[in-house]
């Protein structure tokens, strides 16, 4: 395929997605010169849109692609995936990809009022690649933790990039408030609200045994999929130490717009923490 060939069949498949520009472009740009505007293909919500040419029972299968997020309906060409469901595919794909490497970014971490610390991963690469680094801090950053955090509290309150930076940015600013004042109105004494770059969940028993914490919750970036990429959750333990045992921790998971609102879950949060500290258990032995 040659270089007017590949053009031409970009403006096609732009002009059938409704892209703005396609028609000019089809019929007055000179080869190498493609300017067209597509629609973000990411936004198209895969739950109302189908694929399938000429469907038996479309009804029935729009019921069904209500009930799961799964990519049902896709359409085929002949024997390959429909150009769409590919174009999507590879979009959700880069989305989850840039929400694994990319970080949180300094400016929401200062807006929120978040002190910052960092584990033992030196980089990016470190953490992917050793999960052990983000669960422990080195001597530099326990220190920074015991001279700039309240030690001793009811409550601490930590976030964490995790394994997706997209899904902080997405909620963060909604859940902490909501947490923030539901904790306040138990009646609940918090401890410094704590940002850790590269931190595992781990990293949140190493932090109660530093502060010596109560209750600890750790809101974290989940490892995003090809349905989204901001999905975040909330790990708490009550007396949580280094070593402690999984089925310790509870967990309230799949927080964002399409999940666990994220204002209802950080009201739901607080109500959890309360529960803790009156029956002094987290886990399998807290009964909610």
């Amino acid at each position: 395929m040659n270089q007017h060939e590949l053009e031409q069949m970009i403006r096609e498949v732009i002009r059938d997605m409704g892209g703005t520009g396609a028609k000019a472009a089809a019929s007055s740009q000179p080869a190498g010169e493609l300017n067209v505007t597509a629609p973000d293909i990411g936004a198209l919500n895969l739950q109302e849109t189908l694929y399938v040419e000429n469907p038996i029972n479309r009804d029935a299968y729009m019921d069904m692609k209500k009930a799961s997020p799964a990519r049902l309906g896709v359409g085929r060409a002949g024997p390959r995936q429909h150009y769409k469901t590919m174009l999507r595919f590879r979009a959700d794909h880069a989305a989850a990809m840039d929400a694994v490497f990319n970080d949180v970014s300094d400016g929401t971490i200062q807006e929120l009022g978040l002190f910052k610390v960092k584990t033992s991963a030196p980089d990016k690469a470190e953490y992917l690649m050793n999960p052990a680094a983000g669960r422990v801090f080195d001597p530099e950053n326990e220190k920074l933790l015991r001279e700039n955090c309240k030690p001793n509290p009811q409550v601490q309150v930590l976030v964490s990039d995790g394994l997706s930076s997209t899904s902080v940015e997405a909620n963060i600013r909604d859940i902490l408030p909501s947490l923030f004042q539901g904790l306040k109105g138990h009646g609940l004494t918090m401890g410094t609200p704590v940002f850790i770059q590269y931190g595992r969940v781990g990293a949140m028993d190493a932090v109660a045994d530093i502060l010596g914490s109560q209750v600890t919750i750790l809101l974290l970036g989940e490892r995003p999929g090809l349905v989204t990429d901001e999905s975040l959750s909330c790990y708490m333990t009550y007396n949580g130490r280094p070593g402690m045992a999984e089925s310790a921790r509870t967990v309230v998971s799949n927080i964002y717009k399409n999940g666990t609102p994220p204002t209802e879950a950080g009201a739901h949060i607080a109500d959890i923490a309360k529960k803790m500290l009156a029956s002094k258990a987290s886990g399998l032995d807290l009964k909610l």
